[in-house]
């Protein structure tokens, strides 16, 4: 018998069969995902894609999986405005130090990150990656460090750099993180 520590929590969500349990949402990924990979919506290739979805979760199955994200709608707000608007003005940093006459300083910074989560990690790098004019150079999941390739960075402008990938980070815990994610940035990362 399984002991009560390691028996995973059941969502509202799941449906038991046998031994086995099928988590709805993931079978109506496999069944998107298959008519997809076929082209075709109709009821017979809906019904098919159950079908296999399930035979898959029976045959293979997979432990619960919590990803901690938690949505906040106002973080999340605040979050895509200010990506943004972080879009837009990097993109017109980049092109501007395009047609400057000297070529733009660049810095590889290493960032440590205070979150402790490795979804706000893979977010906030994503994020830092999509906007203009930053690299993700490397990461570090063990020590969550960032180590950011930065256009048009010299020594005065790298701190400044790092206050904006920190009020990044910020923005993510606060629309994906959970309580204690949020008051980890809010600390600074001490607790």
């Amino acid at each position: 018998m399984t002991p009560p520590s390691v028996i995973p929590k059941r969502s509202p969500l799941d449906l038991r069969i046998g031994r086995r349990i099928i988590n709805l949402p993931t079978l109506l990924t496999l069944t998107v995902v298959w008519m997809l990979l076929f082209g075709e919506l109709s009821l017979t290739m809906a019904l098919g894609g159950v079908l296999v979805g399930t035979l898959i979760m029976l045959v293979f199955p997979l432990p619960t999986v919590s990803l901690g994200l938690r949505l906040h709608p106002v973080g999340l707000a605040v979050f895509l405005g200010h990506f943004i608007v972080d879009l837009v003005v990097s993109s017109a940093r980049v092109v501007a130090q395009s047609f400057a006459r000297r070529p733009p300083r660049s810095s590889i910074l290493a960032i440590p990150l205070r979150t402790r989560s490795d979804l706000l990690l893979t977010i906030t790098a994503i994020c830092v990656s999509v906007i203009p004019g930053s690299v993700i150079v490397e990461v570090r999941s063990g020590t969550f460090t960032l180590f950011v390739h930065m256009l048009g960075t010299d020594v005065d402008a790298a701190e400044d750099a790092r206050r904006k990938v920190f009020a990044l980070e910020e923005r993510v815990a606060r629309a994906f993180g959970t309580r204690e994610e949020i008051e980890r940035v809010e600390a600074g990362g001490d607790t």
